[in-house]
């Protein structure tokens, strides 16, 4: 089958195999725009770092191998086109190993995106959110379009792309992972991921097709959100020359090896190996290939992969990097006393507190390193969430009860809680989208931020609870109300906040018990429909998403909207009868529309219907932004680290800022 030519496309810079062996294509120097509160400029950063001579086609250990007959030749190691990397700032050399740290084996996400970020397209390094597709580029993929309206997505890869143990990559990789895993009932018994569904009807999947090395996504309806949910690191292809042995249609001796794993079935197995940290023997398409894997020890390894595909300017094979070790630590001050005595090259995540802030920011000179600044993940540091559809049917009415919580809005000290727990550097901030997003409602971000006793009080008297007892507290139903917060103990900033609230909240006559949970109980009360209140940080609108996670702003999500709606969100996902308020349902049906919308500009504009009726309805109440974060990265390794690295989840980072140029100066073994 050949497919039509498509009026949409983007393609990449590439290289050949010819210009890659004739020499390099030059460098223009690129620098990423951004801005840090931190002084950037390390100790002896004019010394014109990097500068050490030619550096051939590949790394020297590479060659070496070529050399000895146990590797064949760069030129056959590459695809015909490799996806040529501008460097940050310039051109590196070969060599070092990259030392970094995750807190316990649960903090793999840090894998996944540093070393592990290689989706069939991605983002731009510059990322900022902007709707649409116009800061996608390809990656896998060697050029991407759109046709028919969004229906159908179509996809060149490279010829001679490979495995990192040297098999092709084809497009049977991505069949396999479409058909045989994404719509495998027994691998899903939930239900089909909504990646792979019609947007209008999630029970009837889209259609894989491929001619060559042209493959196709294919929908009944235009898809919003396919492209950017693909660039957020979904895995698109996996090894079937590998994998298929896991799987019982194409393995008729499978359960002899379900057995010999010690396994009940061969779904877990399969989730067993399928997992790019966990599974040494798993050949990737990353810049490094595991040695070491999670469960293996206290540290998890990885070396350059010999195979991976992209280049320098001058054409020389990444990664510039030899080789990765991350060790496995038990918890955050274990992280910052490596960071602060110069023992990780490159780190961001869990310390990068603004607690932390003044003892990593003093310990610079000390630990060899400078700090670049990291966009916030999300809008608020904190937000408090009520439960309005609680079984308790006392709890329910105040918790429901509008009026209440604009009185405990207003009875908030923000100021307080911002000098002391943030130490200034954010500010007041209902749970709303920053000013950047396209559909940023003013009145919704700032709305009852004033701290006035006299305005809450007024409001909580207008609830209704204005009967007191002999302490002094506000009562319902001839009790005092109470309000028990679940607060994680992953969110020590949240613990501190409340013992102000708790001050403030007292103050107009409302009591507050606050629990702190770990967080596989905390979200045990949450999804059971058991917590009063509980707090988390807010989450980003994405206008075009395809899975519907804005369940912050509009209760879609039974895990986000179960703070102040859970019964709303399994009314929406068709697992509970109960209706949710007429004008909650308004909300759930323009977002639906929003979701199904193609085109950008009307997608906003229903997102901001969306964002008018949250302003009414005040499910949360916001605490304040969340502070900039922040990174270090020692000075030997700082030449092609951005300054700014955007810090939103949906981005990946530091994934797109395209780890495989970053390099020792040095080039030393660390």
């Amino acid at each position: 089958m050949m497919f039509p030519h498509a009026s949409k496309s983007r393609g990449t810079n590439t290289i050949s195999r010819r210009s890659l062996l004739l020499g390099g294509t030059g460098l223009a120097a690129v620098t990423l725009a951004g801005c840090s509160f931190f002084e950037t400029d390390p100790a002896g950063s004019d010394d014109g770092v990097g500068s050490t001579g030619p550096k051939g086609p590949e790394a020297p250990s590479l060659a070496a191998q070529v050399e000895a007959g146990e590797l064949p030749p760069v030129e056959e190691r590459l695809p015909s086109n490799p996806l040529v990397v501008e460097p940050h700032a310039e051109i590196g050399q070969y060599g070092g190993t990259w030392r970094s740290a995750i807190v316990t084996e649960e903090d793999r996400t840090w894998l996944t995106q540093a070393i592990g970020y290689e989706p069939l397209i991605r983002w731009i390094p510059e990322w900022t959110g902007a709707p649409g597709t116009s800061e996608i580029i390809p990656n896998i993929a060697e050029k991407f379009e759109e046709l028919e309206g969004g229906k159908v997505f179509q996809f060149t890869l490279r010829e001679g792309m490979k495995w990192s143990d040297g098999e092709p990559l084809t497009a049977e990789d991505f069949r396999f992972r479409f058909e045989d895993i994404g719509l495998n009932p027994e691998l899903h018994p939930g239900g089909f991921y909504g990646l792979f569904t019609n947007p209008n009807d999630e029970d009837k999947p889209g259609r894989f097709e491929s001619d060559g090395n042209v493959i196709r996504y294919v929908f009944d309806e235009p898809k919003p959100g396919f492209l950017e949910e693909l660039a957020a690191n979904r895995d698109m292809c996996i090894p079937k020359h590998y994998l298929q042995q896991f799987h019982p249609d194409h393995n008729p001796d499978l359960d002899a090896l379900v057995e010999e794993a010690g396994f009940t079935d061969w779904t877990q197995l399969w989730e067993a190996k399928n997992e790019p940290f966990t599974n040494v023997e798993m050949p990737s398409l990353h810049p490094w290939k595991l040695t070491a894997a999670l469960g293996d020890g206290s540290y998890v390894t990885a070396e350059r992969n010999p195979y991976y595909w992209k280049v320098d300017p001058d054409g020389s094979q990444l990664p510039y990097v030899d080789s990765i070790r991350c060790e496995i630590v038990q918890d955050i001050e274990v992280e910052l006393l490596k960071i602060t005595n110069g023992e990780l090259d490159m780190q961001m995540r869990n310390f990068a507190t603004v607690r932390n802030l003044p003892v990593v920011a003093d310990a610079r000179e000390r630990g060899d390193y400078r700090m670049f600044t990291v966009g916030p993940q999300s809008p608020n540091a904190m937000v408090i969430g009520f439960n309005q559809t609680m079984d308790d049917a006392r709890l329910r009415s105040i918790y429901s009860n509008r009026d209440f919580r604009v009185g405990l809005s207003y009875a908030m000290n923000r100021d307080r809680i911002i000098e002391t727990v943030y130490a200034g550097q954010t500010k007041p901030w209902q749970c709303a989208p920053r000013e950047e997003h396209p559909a940023y409602n003013e009145e919704l971000a700032t709305q009852y931020l004033e701290y006035s006793v006299d305005k809450a009080n007024e409001a909580l008297d207008a609830s209704g609870f204005t009967e007191r007892d002999g302490d002094g507290f506000r009562m319902a139903e001839g009790k005092r109300i109470t309000v028990t917060v679940l607060v994680p103990s992953t969110f020590p900033d949240h613990i501190d906040a409340f013992e102000l609230i708790k001050q403030d909240w007292a103050e107009v006559g409302v009591d507050t018990n606050v629990s702190v949970l770990a967080e596989t109980l905390y979200w045990e009360r949450v999804e059971a429909n058991l917590a009063e209140a509980s707090t988390w940080t807010s989450g980003g609108f994405e206008i075009r998403a395809t899975q519907g996670s804005n369940h912050y702003y509009v209760p879609s999500n039974p895990r986000g909207a179960s703070r102040y709606g859970n019964k709303w969100a399994l009314w929406y996902r068709g697992e509970l009868s109960e209706e949710p308020p007429a004008e909650v349902k308004r909300q759930l049906e323009l977002f639906d529309q929003m979701r199904n919308t193609y085109d950008s500009d009307e997608a906003t504009a229903l997102a901001v219907e969306i964002l008018e009726i949250t302003k009414e309805q005040f499910y949360y109440i916001g605490v304040c932004t969340e502070a900039d974060g922040y990174g270090i990265v020692k000075n030997d390794f700082a030449t092609n680290v951005p300054e700014f690295i955007p810090g939103s989840n949906g981005y990946q980072p530091p994934g797109p800022t395209n780890p495989e140029q970053y390099f020792f100066t040095t080039a030393s073994d660390a």
